[in-house]
């Protein structure tokens, strides 16, 4: 008796831990890649959307992934509809003054005698994103043409790496208070001065700059110290200048200083800001129909999203909610050929979504088209179950 009681309780732990576990939200999963290049295996984190797995999708590679990851996803996931949705793929650090400097230095008073000598494999580590780890994601995820990189620090420095000596390889770039005092500002001068000779076409970049200004000291007056202590933003600073001054056709860029936020704590609202400027052109803004109700809201949409396509490599539909929204708008303003366009633009692009035939459901409601009511909301209880709907059609079928 005491055995089988024991069994019991030991039955019933792990069916409560398999159940704890089973509640926990996860915003990823953890992959791995060897490389033959570094010769290791590099561990990645990976975030895929939930929803149709026909879909295919942009993707976010983040350096540091272990400290950056679960931040990028949240930014992605939170600003879905502004930004097109996208797979995240943070890339797990193993020896990060080797795979983040672009060159090999010698000792000095930022660069310590153990960073120096681990320091300059920054080729071999774009040779391993290139033509080991994007290839392995590509073949294991939906993923699109159209990618991003971004990195902070000595990450930011790998990024501009990649956007001075292989830029074709990202569509878009992301420096977040890069670290490009290295080499004693040698290798900035180097790169900058050769900007205008770069093939830039499509290309976009968002430059991050945090306050790390000495007491005293603001944006201008900081390029007449020449310490130690200034290297840091002066470096920033003066790359951003350069890029004004310079004539860049075919490159969005854009850069912004965070008086409030210092170098280790600027990623979070850098990525933010980043990826709102980065994909500004995606999102289709509903308030001009809204002001102008007799366009044609369907056919404008439709075209907006034909070039957004275009420049993601991969067709991109426009957000269920945003046209949900606008759809109700007609609705409610007695526009009903507009109104039943963009509902039914929703279950055509979304048939796995109970909202959209509820939705649509609501609108032959309105136009007293009870049959059609009653099989719209009868698809959408069996796709989910939701109380609302349910509701509706029981008041229907009385």
């Amino acid at each position: 008796m005491k055995l089988f009681i024991a069994v019991l309780l030991f039955t019933i732990t792990l069916a409560t831990a398999a159940q704890q576990k089973d509640n926990r939200i996860t915003i990823g999963s953890t992959d791995s890649v060897y490389s033959n290049i570094l010769r290791e295996t590099r561990r990645i984190l990976v975030h895929v959307p939930a929803g149709d797995k026909n879909r295919h999708y942009p993707v976010l590679y983040i350096l540091d992934g272990d400290q950056h990851f679960q931040s990028a996803v949240a930014i992605t996931e939170q600003l879905s509809g502004l930004l097109p949705e996208m797979i995240v793929i943070g890339i797990a650090n193993t020896d990060r003054e080797r795979d983040m400097t672009p060159t090999h230095v010698q000792p000095d008073k930022l660069v310590n005698s153990n960073e120096a000598a681990r320091s300059g494999g920054g080729e071999n580590f774009i040779r391993f994103i290139q033509t080991e780890l994007m290839p392995y994601v590509d073949s294991h995820y939906s993923t699109t043409t159209y990618r991003v990189i971004s990195g902070h620090s000595l990450g930011g420095l790998a990024v501009l790496n990649v956007f001075f000596n292989h830029t074709d390889l990202f569509n878009a770039y992301i420096a977040i208070d890069p670290s490009i005092w290295w080499e004693n500002r040698q290798w900035i001068e180097r790169n900058q001065n050769r900007l205008s000779q770069i093939k830039l076409n499509n290309r976009s970049l968002f430059v991050a700059i945090a306050n790390n200004l000495p007491p005293g000291m603001d944006t201008l007056s900081v390029f007449n110290d020449t310490t130690v202590n200034t290297v840091f933003p002066r470096s920033v600073l003066g790359f951003v200048q350069r890029l004004r001054n310079t004539d860049l056709p075919g490159l969005s860029w854009s850069s912004k200083f965070y008086p409030n936020e210092w170098h280790g704590v600027v990623e979070l609202n850098a990525e933010y800001d980043a990826l709102r400027y980065l994909f500004n052109w995606y999102r289709f803004d509903m308030r001009a129909l809204r002001s102008n109700p007799d366009a044609n809201a369907d056919s404008l949409i439709d075209e907006h999203y034909k070039k957004v396509s275009a420049i993601i490599g991969y067709r991109m539909l426009p957000s269920e909610g945003n046209v949900n929204d606008l759809a109700y708008f007609y609705l409610g303003n007695k526009q009903f050929e507009k109104a039943y366009a963009l509902f039914k633009r929703n279950t055509d692009n979304y048939p796995a979504s109970a909202n959209a035939f509820d939705s649509l459901g609501d609108y032959y409601v309105e136009v007293g088209d009870t049959k059609q009511a009653i099989a719209a909301f009868t698809r959408s209880l069996r796709l989910a179950e939701t109380a609302d709907t349910r509701r509706k059609l029981n008041t229907l079928l009385k």
